[in-house]
């Protein structure tokens, strides 16, 4: 008796070892082809199913090739994106491709609103949801309620640019799920070195509800480039590194839906905080680079970042403790967060702010900063050059302590400006503290300062009329 129950421990043991350990599997082993021909949506459906049914514990490896992947069905709407990989109530878990690994969209499928009848575009504009006329194309990495997953070294193209376009659906452009990745509820997700372009909706999306521990999500040296709503939809969560990635091009391909940014910050499933983005790119999108303006979010930190607007705004924030150190950005910044400390309050600290160009393109707005009424906001150490805008508009309540008033400390502003209209002038001081600060700007300008008791003279500035 004592000898058989010996050799059902030791069998439970193995068969709990076997169910713990890492299993590693080929996408090719599911039946994949990679050829750039057959659609291989079935073979990453049961990749997906098989590891789901492990709990995870193991690796995915896409080997080299071009996987074509995508697939419609009736479901919630008449053409139902169904997911390539999705993952759930997994751990331990690595999808990683080798160089040459692709996962690309199969052209002419459809996305928007098409009559269910005839399956032509709907061709009225405006506001429009009915299930019955949508078409979808899913999510190509769905990551949920997971713990300790990466994906990298692999390239996901949506392919944007030869599907099927519909007419609009949702409040405005098309609102229809197409995601690279979506992570959801899940905790120490390592996105790395992941090519990610031209998905309909967006690149990357984190959607996380409050919790009492740190998400730990992060993304490196990756490329969410060419996506037609957002680079990056940041809806929930609470600690995110985002390290050497690029967030450019949104909505610049075949179309665009808005808010058409690099990285849009917007609370919607919970709160939104501590972010630390390092050595990132926000580059020419539709909308803003990098927006901050719905929901409960703040506490963000951009180092070394590069900020480039083409057709609006680099910068728009109205939210608590956003500090950007030692960035480049070029195009306007907006608003600011109306602090009522200096914890919260906006900072730009070392930073670089200049129109120039992209491509030829000059963005919108009349001055490189323009804020009103954001009490405690800072520009300390920046380099501020303008050759066709005004330098700033800034503007507050005169009544204000000096410490609750724009802070422009130890900062140049420049301007060069080219278009020169009588009585013109290069910026509008109303409710400034400044202190140690130059002002270089052509003679025939002036300097719209509104004085006291709108500003407060620091000490140590000068005012430099230049030939």
């Amino acid at each position: 008796m004592a000898r058989k129950l010996l050799i059902l421990v030791a069998l439970l043991i193995t068969f709990y070892g076997y169910s713990q350990s890492t299993f590693v599997k080929d996408i090719k082993s599911f039946g994949a082809k990679g050829d750039g021909k057959t659609n291989d949506h079935a073979a990453f459906v049961a990749a997906a199913d098989f590891f789901n049914r492990r709990g995870g514990n193991g690796k995915l490896i896409i080997s080299k090739g071009i996987y074509i992947v995508g697939k419609q069905s009736k479901g919630e709407f008449t053409w139902q994106g169904q997911d390539v990989l999705h993952f759930t109530s997994i751990q331990n878990m690595v999808i990683e491709g080798v160089p040459g690994a692709v996962l690309k969209y199969s052209a002419a499928m459809k996305f928007g609103s098409f009559d269910p009848t005839t399956g032509r575009p709907r061709q009225v504009g405006g506001y429009f949801v009915d299930p019955r006329w949508g078409a979808s194309l899913g999510h190509c990495i769905f990551i949920d309620r997971s713990l300790n997953v990466t994906i990298k070294g692999v390239e996901l193209d949506g392919n944007n640019e030869k599907i099927v376009l519909g007419g609009s659906y949702g409040d405005v452009g098309r609102q229809l799920p197409h995601y690279g990745i979506f992570i959801q509820n899940s905790k120490n997700v390592t996105v790395q070195k992941v090519n990610l372009h031209h998905f309909a909706l967006d690149g990357i999306c984190v959607a996380n509800v409050k919790t009492n521990t740190p998400d730990n999500i992060k993304l490196l040296d990756s490329k969410f480039n060419y996506n037609a709503r957002q680079g990056f939809s940041w809806i929930g969560g609470n600690g995110l590194l985002a390290r050497n990635c690029q967030f450019n091009h949104t909505g610049t391909g075949k179309f665009g839906s808005a808010p058409g940014a690099g990285l849009d910050i917007e609370a919607e499933y919970g709160p939104n905080r501590n972010g630390t983005f390092e050595s990132c790119e926000f580059v020419d999108a539709l909308g803003c680079c990098m927006v901050a303006d719905s929901g409960d979010s703040g506490y963000m930190t951009f180092n070394n970042c590069t900020f480039w607007s083409s057709t609006t705004w680099s910068i728009w924030t109205t939210k608590p403790g956003f500090t950007f150190k030692n960035c480049k950005i070029y195009g306007p910044i907006v608003h600011g967060y109306d602090s009522p400390n200096d914890k919260d309050a906006t900072k730009f600290i070392g930073c670089h702010i200049e129109d120039k160009p992209y491509n030829g393109k000059q963005p919108a707005g009349e001055y490189l900063i323009e804020t009103n009424n954001a009490k405690r906001v800072r520009f300390e150490n920046c380099n501020v050059i303008s050759h066709y805008k005004k330098l700033f508009w800034i503007s507050i309540n005169p009544a204000l302590k000096p410490e609750e008033k724009y802070q422009i400390i130890n900062s140049t502003f420049f301007s060069d400006r080219k278009v020169y209209v009588g009585g013109d002038y290069i910026c509008v001081f109303r409710g400034a503290y400044y202190k140690n600060s130059t002002f270089k700007y052509k003679k025939e300008y002036s300097v719209n300062m509104c004085c006291e008791p709108y500003n407060v003279d620091g000490g140590g500035n000068k005012f430099i009329p230049m030939p």
